[in-house]
């Protein structure tokens, strides 16, 4: 049975890889979903690699996987992972399936390295099969799906045993009470204190700021942002230090950082990016990459991750940045990173889609969001786009923006260039959900010259 299942999770994903110019679909979940329901224990059959490691996170779990993926196979390693970004369950097994030998049942890879979706992660397979468990962070993200983050902490935690190596972001106080309540061994990695952290928190909407052993509240060196900084409890020893893995002398500039000392290039000129490095650089080193290997691979085979998204409009530049709705924190580092740009900017703001997993346009994590960090003399207009363009203009009025500087587009698709080379100066910064990226990538360049 097991051998009729995976040939026909292969041939249904090579029928839809034929087929799909004209369905439009990419296969990487309708066969996985076929053999789950042939086989629910299918994942289960199989012989694993050495490695399978997982990266799970409210975010940065998908620029971790790529640096891992990178590190991996620049050494020579052979992995396999979900470079499309499908982390749910069905399209992992139609991943998994795809690279298993079906008369052998073994997974022909060296490391099976999985980004995987927070709160479901635990249906891919059992408990036994992670080697490695890397969690970015857990902050409130979808909280029409998710809830509270102490509920996403929670679902992790039962989806592991304690053979499960862990590898902790240890900023973040949620993130380090897996040390407190389970007995996996462990490697903790954090960045000290950077140019712009905070010496209080910036706002109110801070999550997990009790210790987990004593309940009583943390002390906070400093905040890069959030609650994510360097904290530790008065009363016992729950706190971020020491670390095993420091990440320090952050230039966003010339895109490089520290890390145990050795020097090492920033694909992107964002603070996440530097979590990203360093969790990857982490989980890299625990599995026996030395780190003149994984140095070499990051400072000699140097891409700007984000380079596909930068281009030029006649003298103005334009840079198209991901950034994913109902994660206020993501959103906000998004909103940092653009005011960390010299000159005057022009700003494009909005979404047509709160999520593409359900149905519910919860905008509640729009007020969780500190656009009062826009209202500055630097940002020339903000032009609010796509199908909640009203919602986005209403919260940069709450935020104190002038109106003169706020703009609604209706229809983004076929005026939006105009509008904005017309209207506006100085380099355009997008902040929008990926499946805007095509139509306003393909706006801004239709410039009627």
């Amino acid at each position: 049975m097991t051998f009729i299942v995976i040939i026909i999770n292969k041939l249904l994903t090579l029928m839809i890889n034929i087929l799909k110019i004209f369905i439009h679909k990419d296969g990487s979940v309708l066969p996985g979903h076929i053999a789950s329901k042939i086989d629910k224990d299918i994942l289960n059959k199989l012989k694993y690699p050495k490695f399978v490691i997982g990266v799970t996170g409210s975010s940065g779990k998908g620029s971790t996987t790529r640096l891992i993926a990178k590190i991996l196979k620049g050494n020579g390693y052979k992995v396999v992972w979900n470079n499309n970004g499908s982390n749910i369950t069905n399209a992992l097994t139609t991943l998994i399936l795809n690279h298993t030998n079906p008369f052998t049942k073994k997974i022909r890879c060296d490391v099976l390295l999985l980004e995987l979706d927070e709160s479901s992660f635990y249906k891919v397979f059992n408990k036994n099969q992670l080697t490695h468990l890397i969690v970015t962070n857990l902050t409130r993200d979808q909280v029409a799906r998710n809830g509270e983050p102490i509920l996403v902490y929670n679902k992790v935690k039962d989806s592991i045993n304690n053979k499960t190596h862990l590898i902790l972001n240890a900023d973040d106080p949620l993130v380090l009470r897996f040390i407190t309540e389970t007995n996996n061994t462990y490697t903790k990695y954090g960045i000290l204190r950077y140019d712009t952290d905070y010496n209080k928190p910036y706002n109110d909407t801070l999550d997990s700021l009790y210790c987990p052993n004593c309940k009583k509240k943390l002390k906070y060196h400093f905040y890069h942002y959030g609650n994510i900084g360097s904290y530790y409890c008065k009363d016992c020893d729950f706190g971020t230090n020491p670390l095993d893995y420091k990440g320090k002398d952050i230039n966003l500039t010339n895109n490089y950082m520290t890390i145990n000392d050795h020097i090492v290039k920033l694909d992107h000129g964002a603070f996440f990016t530097a979590y990203a490095t360093l969790a990857a650089y982490t989980t890299c080193n625990l599995i026996g990459i030395k780190d003149e290997e994984i140095m070499n691979v990051l400072n000699n085979d140097y891409k700007e991750s984000n380079s596909e998204n930068i281009f030029r409009v006649g003298k103005r530049r334009i840079e198209m940045i991901d950034s994913k709705p109902e994660n206020a924190l993501s959103y906000e580092q998004t909103i940092d990173y653009i005011n960390e740009q010299k000159g005057i900017k022009t700003v494009i703001i909005g979404f047509d889609n709160v999520s593409r997993r359900y149905s519910l346009n919860d905008l509640s994590w729009l007020y969780d969001i500190d656009f009062e960090k826009l209202n500055n003399k630097e940002i020339d207009k903000i032009y609010c786009i796509g199908r909640f363009r009203y919602d986005v203009a209403l919260r940069m009025k709450y935020a104190g923006i002038p109106d003169n500087k706020v703009v609604i587009v209706d229809n983004y698709k076929k005026v939006l260039s105009n509008k904005v080379f017309n209207h506006s100066i100085g380099n355009i910064y997008t902040v929008i959900f990926l499946d805007m990226m095509v139509p306003v990538r393909k706006a801004l360049s239709e410039v009627k010259r």
